[in-house]
């Protein structure tokens, strides 16, 4: 199956749909995974066996071997894929290894909890190792299962990213496009990015605050708490991205839906951007995710300029009508933008073989926009000349993101632990920061303004605020 990245196996990264980029290898970009990290196989059984020997603790063999059978499956699975088959069975073989190894990693959660509320001095000493993708080091191992437990979740996370890049991925030649990726496909994405975003903010509040500070002050940049919400918001980014190709298909959505969604988009994609540029990526991969974030954030600036430009040309402010025509230019220069930045995204090692294709949104408007502006101009010059130009150009207004994913909460305890000597059961402080969660959707709140929220895609603002939290979904 496998699209992880292996140190021994770097060179083949082009070769790989998955290999460290996604499907960025043979240009099928529509959601970009930057790479998944693998576990290395380590010696946990005679780990296990040694602190069984050196200390009153003790693990039955039937739980040792279910956790290196686990941790010992995710790497199998992980390992590098046949590509001399087909496209279309390739784009199979894809999509089943991506569901097994996630239901390998969700097998794999319940036992590892054990190490992370109880089981600690079981653990104690043992370096779990993973490869990484965009740190400058190859490898890490630490001595933590919080480690291993951020490892994971950033592990599903990247899956679910990658599933929704297949589900949107043609596999048909591309005159079959619009019949093969139809609109329930699109929705089903956007709950696959839903589920992605889960993940990360399950990290961000539940295992990150309760980590010991040695361990993430050692964490490689792949887990840094930065990074998770750089991926929290791509996803996020993505996922609206998809809500405001419904809004464009459909003619009875109005101008004010389609700003609001592409101005979302825009926060996405600016925060997003923001903690990439505080991270300490390495060249290759690492440098190619932040040129998508440009890329992915010129293009939001451009439609959101366009769809402003339209509502303001609907106003009757002074000078409205030059205010308009300056964000008409304005979409125009973010959407050249845009395009140097696909290029440049497409040429950094590792280069692609096709430049990724123009979807979404942005293909309908790609031609829209610079006729569009074109026209307004000429309009402008002969009917509004008297109107005066503003000095910069007018803000894009200040939506907060209406869409927002269900609490992803970490599966029990396995049972087989609770009888082990050595392990003190108690309970489990990885929970989401509820409190703070509501504080943050209690200030998104007083940003929303009077806006028309018809959408094509079932989505709603934030809901009125309770002190009750939020029934979570088990995992």
């Amino acid at each position: 199956m496998g699209c992880i990245q292996s140190s021994d196996a770097i060179e083949d990264w082009e070769s790989s749909t998955y290999g460290g980029g996604g499907s960025a290898a043979n240009g099928e970009v529509y959601v970009f995974v930057p790479g998944f990290r693998a576990p290395k196989n380590v010696e946990l059984a005679a780990h296990l066996l040694l602190q069984q020997q050196a200390s009153s603790s003790s693990i039955s063999p039937e739980l040792a071997t279910r956790l290196v059978y686990l941790r010992s499956r995710i790497s199998h699975l992980a390992a590098k894929p046949d590509r001399s088959s087909s496209h279309k069975s390739r784009h199979a073989d894809d999509e089943q290894g991506v569901g097994d190894l996630a239901k390998a990693l969700e097998g794999y959660l319940p036992l590892l909890m054990g190490l992370t509320t109880g089981g600690e001095k079981l653990s104690s000493g043992f370096r779990f190792e993973w490869t990484n993708v965009e740190d400058e080091k190859k490898e890490t191992a630490l001595s933590s299962a919080y480690y291993e437990l951020l490892s994971v979740l950033h592990l599903l996370g990247m899956l679910a990213m990658q599933d929704a890049n297949l589900m949107l991925t043609p596999t048909l030649e591309i005159d079959d496009y619009k019949s093969k990726i139809f609109e329930g496909i699109k929705r089903m994405a956007i709950e696959t990015l839903l589920k992605a975003v889960s993940y990360f903010e399950c990290a961000i509040s539940a295992v990150i605050p309760n980590a010991p500070d040695d361990i993430k002050a050692k964490l490689p940049a792949d887990l840094m708490e930065g990074m998770f919400i750089a991926l929290e918001q791509q996803a996020l980014g993505q996922a609206v991205e998809l809500q405001l190709g419904f809004a464009v298909e459909n003619v009875t959505a109005s101008l004010a839906v389609k700003r609001r969604l592409a101005c979302e988009q825009v926060k996405c994609w600016e925060q997003a951007q923001e903690k990439l540029a505080c991270m300490p990526l390495a060249e290759g991969w690492g440098a190619k995710h932040i040129l998508f974030a440009k890329w992915k954030l010129a293009e939001a600036k451009a439609m959101a300029y366009y769809f402003h430009a339209q509502v303001l040309e609907e106003g009757f402010e002074v000078d409205t009508h030059a205010h308009a025509l300056a964000c008409f230019r304005e979409s125009v220069s973010y959407l050249k933008e845009g395009q140097r930045q696909r290029v440049y995204f497409n040429n950094t090692y590792p280069t692609s073989r096709l430049l990724p294709p123009i979807w979404g949104p942005m293909k309908h408007l790609s031609e829209r926009i610079p006729r569009e502006a074109s026209s307004k101009a000429r309009i402008f010059r002969d009917s509004y000349n008297e109107e005066t130009a503003p000095e910069t150009t007018p803000k894009l207004p200040d939506f907060p993101i209406a869409l927002t994913a269900e609490l992803y909460v970490l599966p029990p305890v396995d049972p087989a632990w609770e009888s082990k000597c050595g392990y003190e059961a108690r309970t489990s402080s990885l929970t989401v920061d509820v409190p703070s969660l509501l504080a943050k959707a209690n200030q998104d709140q007083k940003l929303l303004t009077s806006v028309d929220l018809h959408r094509q895609q079932p989505v709603s603002p934030p809901p009125p605020l309770s002190l009750v939290a939020p029934e979570p979904v088990q995992a």
